[in-house]
């Protein structure tokens, strides 16, 4: 299975990206919703998973990139790659996750019930819901990133192939897909 893997990988690796890293935050979500409330909300793992099966392409050609400005195994390329991706990415990542996932999850639920408001007038309140969310959120969730990404990704770096980190760094996503995904909901 794993050999089946590493070929679609190299042959398709967007599309294997993308596959992949829906997977996994749906098994996250799906293990956070089933243990906290014993029912699994549809909508909510589609949004949540989406999100990541369309970023995951994005950082394997991001992991490319930092490769190419670090070459190498050693510790100091694996510390620049670990710690550019952790300064840029991770809060980045966390406010659009947040942003996308509220905002999204809050239209949907909007459409199940007979909105009297006006459009606008849901934008709006859609918008503030966001924005209290990601303020309230960001520096717990990215001082956390730290602490779970860093140790991550340097692993990532140091020893794992280049075909072969997305599918690792989806593992590990299981984890913080989880734990993101709980951080969003609660």
């Amino acid at each position: 299975m794993f050999q089946r893997f590493a070929a679609c990988q190299a042959r398709r690796p967007v599309a294997t990206c993308l596959v992949t890293g829906a997977s996994v935050m749906s098994i996250g979500d799906s293990a956070v919703q089933l243990c906290g409330s014993g029912t699994l909300d549809l909508e909510r793992n589609v949004v949540v998973s989406a999100y990541n099966g369309g970023t995951s392409p994005f950082f394997y050609f991001w992991w490319q990139h930092l490769d190419g400005m670090w070459p190498g195994k050693g510790v100091a390329a694996v510390a620049r790659k670990a710690l550019v991706n952790q300064a840029t990415m991770a809060p980045f990542n966390s406010a659009l996750f947040l942003t996308w996932s509220t905002a999204l999850e809050s239209w949907i639920k909007s459409k199940h019930f007979e909105s009297k408001d006006d459009p606008t007038a849901l934008k709006s309140k859609i918008w503030e819901k966001v924005k209290s969310k990601v303020r309230s959120e960001i520096p717990d969730l990215v001082l956390a990133q730290c602490g779970y990404w860093l140790p991550a990704n340097a692993v990532n770096f140091m020893f794992m192939p280049q075909h072969l980190r997305v599918v690792f760094m989806s593992s590990c996503a299981v984890i913080w897909g989880g734990y993101i995904s709980y951080v969003v909901h609660r």
